[in-house]
């Protein structure tokens, strides 16, 4: 179950700017705590004071959960981007910040994140929790969360970065600091500071780089993803590949016809009788072939090379077209200008474009 609290009917709310107007800064309207579980009003008070106090020790605005509330009352249960970003609209505030407290017997888990006021896209989030632990141990975790995040907030006050990235080829993955922040191209304003992006693309390789982000300062990222080479051997290969298999499934049908028909591969004494005096104590001839395990062995080494090679050879084909749309201009060119040499049967022929 979701609680949350109401604003008190009585209560008499203002919005106090983060700096003086024409200074730049940061403010941050908090939204009220949303509890997943039993918690009461008294603890969850005590959280939302926990999470505000320490925020306000930071060098930007605070708007707190009543006066966010009062201005905005879509603020209650508010989680889409359309949302977050009304709520900053109507607050004034840069920065919108959602806490969420799940508690589950005596568990306490609390997710705090920052949102950008003009977007409501997410820029920053900490997850702490606790087992076996009271309201004192949660309200530590809220502290420990707004101090994470004051930082930077901090940061935001002196002014945004701006972070403009590309790819070759475009739709790519980007994650900054491990966060899912959209597809290439993409252009979002960040938490100044040192930060880990990495862009990856199915069937390309994925690039991780480090950055410094400046406040106020706008950084642009270009990656080219190279295509993941292909784990199959050359073409060559195949036809080798290919060719043992085939050989190995001949051997392992002739052995299988050797042991089938019971033929001797020694002859005995008397050659009306080949296992004449060449009997074993069972009365069995000692010298027909028993290849009913070397037809087995190759037959299962033959089907899994003839496979391996048509696999090879059907890659092959397949890189060899998908690279013949590029290649088509420059080096048919080059090939019709080359000059070719042919040696036969008492003839030499020399082909090209002089």
């Amino acid at each position: 179950m979701l609680g949350l609290p109401l604003p008190a009917a009585e209560a008499a709310v203002t919005l106090v700017p983060a700096t003086a107007p024409g200074e730049p800064g940061a403010t941050v309207a908090v939204l009220p705590i949303e509890v997943e579980g039993e918690l009461s009003d008294a603890d969850r008070d005590a959280l939302t004071k926990e999470l505000v106090e320490g925020l306000e020790r930071g060098d930007f605005g605070v708007v707190r959960p009543e006066a966010v509330v009062s201005a905005s009352p879509e603020a209650l249960g508010c989680a889409d981007a359309k949302c977050l970003a009304d709520v900053a609209a109507d607050t004034g505030a840069t920065n919108v910040l959602r806490a969420r407290v799940v508690v589950v017997d005596r568990d306490y888990a609390v997710e705090v994140e920052l949102y950008a006021g003009g977007s409501g896209q997410s820029l920053a989030k900490t997850d702490e929790s606790c087992e076996i632990c009271g309201i004192n141990d949660a309200g530590n975790l809220m502290e420990t969360a707004a101090a994470t995040l004051r930082t930077k907030l901090d940061a935001l006050a002196k002014g945004p970065s701006t972070l403009s990235i590309t790819s070759e080829p475009e739709g790519a993955e980007v994650l900054l600091d491990g966060e899912i922040i959209g597809v290439t191209p993409l252009e979002r304003p960040v938490v100044p500071g040192k930060s880990v992006v990495r862009v990856s693309k199915e069937g390309f390789i994925a690039i991780e780089r480090e950055v410094a982000l400046v406040e106020g300062v706008a950084e642009t990222l270009s990656f080219e993803l190279e295509k993941v080479p292909s784990r199959l051997p050359s073409r060559p290969w195949g036809w080798v590949s290919l060719g043992t298999g085939i050989a190995a499934l001949g051997a392992a049908a002739a052995f299988g016809y050797l042991g089938a028909t019971e033929q001797p591969y020694k002859l005995g004494g008397d050659t009306d009788n080949n296992c004449f005096r060449n009997e074993d104590e069972q009365g069995n001839c000692k010298y027909v072939w028993n290849t009913e395990w070397h037809a087995l062995g190759l037959g299962i080494a033959g089907g899994a090379l003839t496979t391996l090679g048509i696999a090879i050879l059907l890659n092959s084909r397949a890189k060899k077209r998908s690279g013949k749309g590029e290649l088509e201009g420059s080096t048919a060119r080059r090939r019709t200008r080359r000059p070719r040499v042919g040696v036969g049967f008492g003839s030499v022929t020399l082909q090209g474009r002089f």
